[in-house]
């Protein structure tokens, strides 16, 4: 299913259209995509508190993404960012405290939500705002793979997080129902038939291949997320039962409905 407002997105990330996948040759040569090669940080002078926050933030989320939760130290973030560890506790509490930040700041931000909601949304003659549920996945792909260091972040830390001991062990084991919740809360568009429960398992699946695909793209620098999630998107989101409600370029600007009645609020 690739719309006309998809194919420009495609055209600018190079990807074709249409097409089976590329085939995995037996002399294939799988390299890990590089997600930290950019320099250490420059040591400031009179830097604001809020400069410093983000800077630490960045440093930890990078180390994060290498080491992990468990092979990361305090002094490797003061290393990064050029400070003293004692100068670091200044202005974080623990190491905890500091992953804490990085989990609640970096990842799943109201930022990204944003952009994966923006463009997939549209106004209805009465004046309400509707989501399409293919271009919201479509955007949170992009969006991703404009910040792979995050993404091996996640990875990394929801593996270690397995361990009920790890800090971050509830911080994972409630994303998902914390996403639902304001996934839930929008307007979205759906086909005939589909409920709140059908919709809850929709986004389950559509969570597990998005994360899924990120961990593979990871692993190996030859594979093209957008391209991939495409083919996904062909089977989660058939045009047969999407059509028309896949993307706001699909609506008609001069349709007299209402769309609410169509929406999971309406339907629950």
């Amino acid at each position: 299913m690739t719309l006309a407002a998809w194919q420009q997105i495609l055209d600018q990330h190079g990807v074709a259209a249409s097409g089976r996948p590329k085939p995995i040759l037996a002399s294939h040569e799988v390299t890990v995509r590089d997600t930290t090669s950019a320099k250490r940080f420059e040591k400031r002078k009179r830097m604001t508190q809020e400069e410093r926050h983000l800077q630490i933030l960045r440093a930890a989320s990078k180390i994060l993404a290498v080491k992990g939760y468990w092979g990361m130290s305090l002094q490797d973030i003061s290393d990064e960012i050029g400070i003293s560890e004692a100068a670091l506790y200044h202005y974080i509490a623990s190491k905890e405290d500091l992953l804490a930040m990085v989990l609640t700041e970096g990842y799943d931000t109201t930022e990204s939500n944003e952009f994966a909601a923006f463009s997939a949304s549209a106004v209805d003659a009465d004046g309400h705002r509707v989501y399409y549920y293919p271009r919201y996945c479509l955007n949170t792909v992009l969006y991703n793979m404009q910040r792979p260091e995050m993404i091996q972040l996640l990875c990394v830390l929801s593996g270690e997080a397995l361990n009920p001991d790890h800090p971050a062990h509830q911080f994972f084991t409630g994303r998902h129902i914390r996403r639902w919740e304001m996934i839930g809360s929008m307007n979205w568009l759906l086909p005939n038939g589909m409920n709140e429960e059908r919709f809850f398992d929709l986004y389950t699946l559509v969570a597990s291949a998005i994360d899924g695909l990120q961990s593979r793209w990871l692993a190996d620098d030859s594979l093209d997320l957008l391209e991939e999630w495409m083919h996904f998107s062909d089977v989660i989101f058939p045009t047969n039962v999407w059509g028309g409600i896949s993307d706001p370029s699909e609506r008609n600007p001069d349709d007299p409905r209402c769309l609410m009645p169509y929406t999971l609020q309406e339907r629950g």
